[in-house]
């Protein structure tokens, strides 16, 4: 019983009233003319008469050890074959020969096989060709491998195959590992897969190198004329993208850019209209196709449950849920993003940001740390405004701005106690040389309020910038004249409150700023009146 003393170690564990085997190999040397490979099953005997299961046979006034069941990590289930091998059984001498001769017998071949390469084949697990070795006092049967060389390997090579067909299995769409995590209802699956119908995926080429490859959403169609609109990013065309936002970037307008179609048909589409500073764009495609839309949301809130739609590079669909962060933008980000906490690959920026009912809240960029939007409002308005001007108009103050109500409770309910604030912008950097500058506006003063309207979040302020453009081009086309915006200030280290007026240029560019008087000067922006930068014509 030395061989005993080595697996005292191992426990019974109980599942559901179920008493489940526990298995450990090792090497140990026996009285046999070489060392034998052990897999020790514990057993323990529940009690007079009950099997391993608890199940209640008839008494027998033979003590023995009980027989090696078909499967030592599975049940014995009653069955036909149950009744062959307790046949041989009988018919046997010897509990270790006949267990020997389970193994070689051309039923268990076949068993050990069905884990073959053959396609079609079963997919089942080669069956260990075990035998027992001893019993101990307490009823505990110790079993291990045969020390039969061609038994062995012929279960080596049926495990070879089986491995290899499981493997092949893993790469199958039904049978691939799944990284579902959250629960979901089969009315939300049904509604993700229709919404999934509208987002498709846009690579952009130019002299025949592709530029990039991203997500687009159908907002539009057009019956009559069997076209469609597609939003997605100006990231698809761009060929020059610094990690800084506030950079001038470089774009590729006259790249072809073609729409990958979710019956793996291309079509080619056409540049309609793009925004150099909130970075989205609108394409068209004709032909005859059969397309749904999603529809723009103009409300979304901070610590709002959505999810993402976007596509992957092999057209494969994106999905993931999420919820709207109460971040600021990085120094290096534009003021109008929000956040979520992704991640999504770079070919998922101009995917969809979804609230539960399927309309759009956003539009994805792929950002680091977190993955930015750009709320829906804002999309909205620039659409509005290209379809009436053919072009946007929007002031450029030269301020990063920051959320006072991101800041923690304490400090908020601080400021509300010293100051009477409690809500507005908080100036983090001011671009040189600035109309904003000349007039005293500093780092850490706080904006509560922007052509008279109170602002507490930076889209909102991003919605009265826009609306003193389109009050612009409503009287003129040009853009080469500035215009007054109005800011309600509070200056932190004076304790005062201000109304300022400033004179800023309208512009459709990106807002390049500027982090020293040298860079101002190069850019030509004195503080002083001269012609405000060029707009971004719309390409048709």
């Amino acid at each position: 019983m030395a061989v005993a003393s080595q697996v005292s170690a191992l426990v019974e564990d109980r599942f559901d009233g179920v008493w489940m085997m526990k298995m450990k190999i090792l090497r140990v040397s026996l009285p046999v003319s070489a060392s034998v490979l052990l897999v020790f099953v514990r057993v323990q005997i529940l009690g007079r008469g009950s099997n391993l299961f608890g199940e209640v046979a008839p008494e027998s006034t033979t003590r023995s050890p009980p027989r090696l069941p078909s499967d030592p990590g599975k049940p014995a289930a009653s069955s036909p074959r149950r009744s062959m091998e307790e046949t041989s059984e009988s018919d046997s001498g010897s509990a270790r020969g006949t267990k020997r001769k389970r193994v070689t017998e051309p039923r268990d071949r076949d068993s050990a096989g069905s884990g073959s390469d053959s396609s079609g084949s079963p997919f089942r697990r080669p069956k260990a060709p075990l035998m027992p070795i001893c019993t101990e006092e307490d009823g505990t049967v110790l079993y291990g491998f045969t020390d039969d060389q061609d038994v062995m390997d012929r279960y080596h090579d049926d495990m070879q195959k089986y491995i290899k067909k499981r493997d092949r299995h893993k790469r199958m769409l039904t049978l691939a590992p799944s990284s579902v995590t959250e629960r979901r209802t089969f009315k939300e699956t049904e509604s993700v897969l229709k919404y999934a119908e509208s987002v498709l995926s846009l690579s952009a080429y130019l002299d025949g190198k592709m530029i990039n490859q991203c997500t687009g959403i159908v907002v539009e169609v057009d019956a009559f004329r069997n076209s469609a609109i597609i939003l997605t990013s100006t990231w698809l065309f761009c060929t020059k993208k610094p990690l800084d936002d506030w950079t001038k970037k470089e774009y590729a307008t006259e790249a072809k850019v073609n729409v990958h179609m979710l019956d793996d048909s291309t079509l080619e589409c056409r540049l309609m209209f793009f925004s150099e500073h909130y970075e989205i764009a609108f394409f068209e495609i004709s032909g005859d196709i059969s397309l749904k839309t999603l529809s723009l949301e103009c409300n979304v809130e901070l610590g709002q449950d959505v999810f993402l739609l976007a596509r992957d590079t092999n057209l494969n669909l994106i999905y993931k849920r999420d919820k709207v962060q109460l971040v600021d933008p990085c120094e290096h980000q534009q003021n109008h993003y929000q956040f979520l906490n992704g991640p999504i690959p770079q070919c998922g920026t101009g995917g969809g940001v979804l609230d539960a009912g399927g309309k759009i809240v956003g539009m994805l960029f792929y950002k680091l740390p977190l993955v930015a939007f750009i709320p829906s409002s804002l999309i909205l308005k620039c659409s509005t405004m290209w379809q009436h001007f053919r072009q946007l108009a929007r002031p450029q103050l030269g301020l990063k701005l920051r959320t006072l109500a991101f800041l923690d409770i304490p400090r908020i309910e601080l400021m509300s106690r010293k100051f009477s604030i409690s809500s507005g912008l908080i100036v983090g950097e001011i671009s040189a040389k600035c109309d904003a500058e000349k007039l005293g506006i500093r780092a850490g003063d706080i904006i509560f309020s922007c052509q008279k309207e109170r602002v507490s979040s930076i889209v909102q302020l991003e919605h009265v910038l826009l609306g003193v453009g389109e009050e612009h081009l409503q009287k003129s086309n040009d853009l080469s004249s500035k215009v007054e915006v109005e800011i309600g200030v509070f200056h932190v280290r004076k304790r005062i409150q201000r109304f300022i007026t400033l004179r800023v240029g309208l512009s459709d560019h990106l807002e390049v700023f500027h982090s020293d008087d040298e860079d101002a000067k190069a850019e030509g922006n004195t503080g002083e009146e001269g012609p405000a930068a060029a707009a971004c014509e719309a390409k048709p």
